[in-house]
């Protein structure tokens, strides 16, 4: 019972960033946040046991450098999805639910190159909703609570944006 408790300590300080990250409208920042958040978010994976959750966030991390650095070309993209299809296969510990964490990834990295800020907030907005029940059932209180909260975050970002661009 004690690591539940820790992990969801240490999710609760990568949901502090990950809350933040709802506020931006800057790409470049928003995938720096997403870099830190996802390394914390690791280790309270890992201490729940949530291995796949682990890879992907880990690979999530790369994803999101090699796109800041506007490197993120096709050939490298289906290098990671393949890569986190092979570790998830490999490493799955989870059953079917193991299997969530890739598909989610895998959307937002076919995904994630969008140039547009409004269709980019709304692809970290809808491929959140799926990590809430993912967090739930992992015991990461934290987490769920806090995916939840940001999906929110971004829906008034999404609408300012929106509000702006009609004005």
């Amino acid at each position: 019972m004690i690591h539940i408790f820790i992990a969801n300590i240490i999710d609760l300080i990568a949901s502090m960033v990950q809350i933040y990250s709802g506020t931006v409208k800057d790409k470049g920042k928003i995938l720096l946040l997403q870099i830190l958040q996802l390394g914390i978010q690791s280790v309270s994976m890992i201490i729940l046991g949530a291995i796949p959750g682990a890879i992907s966030n880990v690979l999530s991390c790369i994803r999101n450098y090699l796109c800041y650095k506007n490197i993120f070309t096709w050939p490298i993209k289906i290098i990671l999805i393949l890569l986190s299809l092979i570790l998830t296969v490999m490493f799955n510990n989870q059953g079917i639910l193991g299997y969530l964490p890739f598909a989610v990834c895998t959307v937002y990295v076919l995904f994630m190159d969008i140039k547009d800020p409004f269709k980019f907030k709304l692809l970290v907005t809808l491929t959140f909703i799926p990590w809430i029940f993912y967090f739930l059932i992992i015991q990461s209180y934290t987490g769920a609570f806090f995916a939840a909260a940001t999906v929110v975050t971004n829906l008034g970002t999404l609408l300012k944006m929106k509000q702006t661009t009609q004005a």
